[in-house]
């Protein structure tokens, strides 16, 4: 096969749920490239824009039609080492990334975590979730009153406080190389959105089983976080169980999709995942037909 001019071999990575796929070209002659076939361009914009606030990225190199190379950091992510010193390290990366502002001209700008994308994946976990994977025979008034709840969830979850977030930030996103510190990854898609989005999505992580005091560290960001931007305790635990509940099932909409496509890899995410929105919801104590759904086996 020839790509970017010249000869290469191949070996597929573990595929994602996205529609990129990654390839490590020539692996016996110790490349440092991987080969991301995409039907999107390279990131070079939320790639520039990271590394100018110093947040590990990994570089871009050629570029042709529907593919292009990016810096090799091994295979070594965060869900492999998931420790209280890599978190406490990747929180305070994150708080560079919060307290920045998208540059003029950057594509991104118009893209926000706000109400009627929320209402879009919140449907998807409707309908890949609970009609598709779940197959879940309702009546009428119990459809409707999980759509009043969605909706009204989509409303809650993108209000107060609004800084950058990375978009997708979990374990599998984070590389761990051997050297030079933790690199983002997947970040094409950071935007503007609620100030919690980043920290719900650390913590209802579905790909990994986090010890004690990594959920205490994540838990120890919220008040401080909202005192920083002028909300009350009770207000700011509020609006990050609101966040969290959002971003876990947008999570299970996501492998719905995927499980029942046949990508049966993603059953214990789902466990997980299921088992922290019935969490949230008791914490929250709303939404009392959203939890039957969820607990019907």
């Amino acid at each position: 096969m020839f790509l970017f001019g010249a000869p290469a071999e191949l070996m597929a990575l573990t595929p994602e749920v996205s529609p990129r796929r990654y390839f490590r070209a020539n692996p016996e002659a110790g490349a440092t490239w991987l080969v991301v076939v995409s039907p999107t361009p390279a990131p070079h914009a939320t790639t520039n824009f990271l590394r100018s606030l110093e947040i590990r990225s990994p570089k871009i190199g050629a570029s042709m039609a529907g593919a292009y190379l990016v810096e090799d950091l091994g295979d070594v992510h965060l869900q492999h080492a998931p420790t209280f010193e890599n978190y406490q390290s990747i929180l305070q990366t994150w708080l560079q990334l919060a307290s920045a502002e998208l540059p003029a001209g950057h594509p991104n700008l118009r893209f926000a975590l706000n109400r009627e994308l929320f209402e879009v994946e919140l449907g998807m976990f409707r309908d890949c979730y609970l009609r598709g994977y779940r197959a879940l025979q309702l009546t009428a008034g119990a459809w409707q009153a999980i759509e009043q709840s969605l909706a009204e969830l989509a409303v809650l979850a993108c209000a107060g406080p609004q800084c950058l977030q990375h978009r997708d930030f979990h374990s599998r996103n984070i590389l761990l190389p051997m050297q030079g510190g933790p690199a983002w990854i997947d970040h094409q898609d950071l935007r503007s959105g609620p100030l919690y989005y980043d920290l719900a999505s650390l913590y209802t992580d579905a790909y990994v089983e986090l010890p004690d005091d990594v959920f205490d560290l994540l838990r120890s960001q919220i008040l401080p976080l909202g005192e920083r931007c002028g909300l009350h305790p009770e207000d700011a635990m509020q609006q990050f169980l609101l966040t969290a509940l959002q971003r876990v099932l947008k999570a299970l909409g996501t492998f719905g999709k995927v499980l029942g496509a046949g990508r049966s890899d993603f059953e214990a995410a789902e466990i997980q995942a299921r088992c922290f929105a019935l969490a949230l919801l008791d914490q929250l104590a709303i939404y009392p037909e959203l939890r039957k759904v969820l607990h019907t086996p």
